[in-house]
């Protein structure tokens, strides 16, 4: 007796509107088609931003909660599954900061010289006063958002621009100053630590 599979799969003929369309109406098959095709996405997302692993499956199973409930928002600006990296950027990023947590794990993606931020005195010139990650939390939400996805997770501003419905020039606008901000708090933490080093000596 042939057993049939169990393997969930869309339905080719539809478009990516409808089948949102019918995950917005609460059609169940929908959902778990939608739930199957982006949920090891989701998950890459939350381990690429979130240090502890608890904390990126639990930002995992929100944002595929929060993907699902705003299905009903998705107008082909983007692909599916890069409308659904911006919810899982936001929705991980929102969590870490309403849990108090020492927030992010870019590992190396992010450095401080891609960010234009100066390397203090020797004998160690890739340090920073503090981790790259304390500064990034000080950020406004926009300025951060736009940060993480083009130097943790890769994308083009582009590709920026089109997740996020905004002008190329706005995410421009967006990255430069958010770099300048950066720079800016390491270069004022540097040049306090070399005040208070002078009165040490002193």
């Amino acid at each position: 007796m042939q057993i049939a599979s169990t393997e969930i799969r869309p339905d080719t003929g539809s478009s990516e509107l409808g089948l949102m369309r019918r995950v917005a109406d609460g059609d169940p098959r929908a959902q778990r088609v939608l739930a199957h095709r982006l949920a090891p996405r989701v998950q890459r997302v939350a381990r690429r931003l979130l240090a502890n692993r608890a904390d990126a499956e639990d930002a995992a199973q929100v944002s595929l909660m929060e993907i699902l409930r705003s299905a009903g928002s998705f107008r082909e600006e983007a692909s599916i599954e890069r409308w659904a990296d911006r919810i899982a950027v936001r929705t991980s990023l929102r969590l870490a900061r309403d849990q108090r947590r020492p927030p992010w794990s870019f590992g190396s993606a992010i450095e401080a010289d891609d960010l234009g931020a100066p390397a203090p005195a020797p004998p160690d010139p890739g340090d920073t006063p503090r981790a790259l990650m304390e500064y990034l939390a000080e950020l406004p939400a926009a300025r951060r958002e736009v940060l993480v996805m083009k130097h943790a997770l890769g994308y083009t501003t582009e590709e920026i621009a089109e997740m996020t419905g905004k002008p190329v020039g706005t995410v421009k606008d967006r990255l430069v100053a958010a770099r300048k901000q950066v720079r800016k708090l390491i270069q004022r933490e540097l040049r306090l630590g070399a005040r208070k080093g002078d009165r040490d000596v002193g």
